[in-house]
């Protein structure tokens, strides 16, 4: 368990890492993509199917949540995803750098909670 003045602060990390997972898959979509429509088509597709994935089996309030350890793996699959996406984009400094420090604070946020 957690002291009651690090919660807010550990669940912010959570969700800032969560939204910077968004970003990243957005922008490894306009990276990957040829034409006008197919970046557009991408930097909207591959942040929405990874919301979907998170609501409905990794958010605290999911209704069909993981378990602890699935619900980790599964959160580290799809930040790995957008590091490797970042990095088939163009972007190998922010991809690898991107998955290290949200794995860390994702991970942190659900061991200590």
């Amino acid at each position: 368990m957690t002291t009651p003045t690090f919660r807010p602060v550990r669940d912010t990390g959570a969700f800032l890492a969560e939204l910077a997972m968004l970003a990243g898959l957005a922008a490894a979509g306009v990276g990957l993509g040829g034409s006008t429509g197919i970046r557009i088509a991408l930097a909207v597709v591959f942040p929405l199917v990874a919301a979907v994935l998170w609501g409905l089996w990794l958010a605290p309030r999911a209704g069909r949540r993981l378990p602890r350890t699935r619900r980790i793996v599964a959160k580290v699959a799809l930040l790995a995803i957008t590091g490797g996406l970042l990095v088939a984009a163009g972007h190998p400094v922010l991809g690898i750098a991107g998955f290290v420090v949200t794995t860390a604070v994702v991970t942190t946020a659900e061991l200590t909670s």
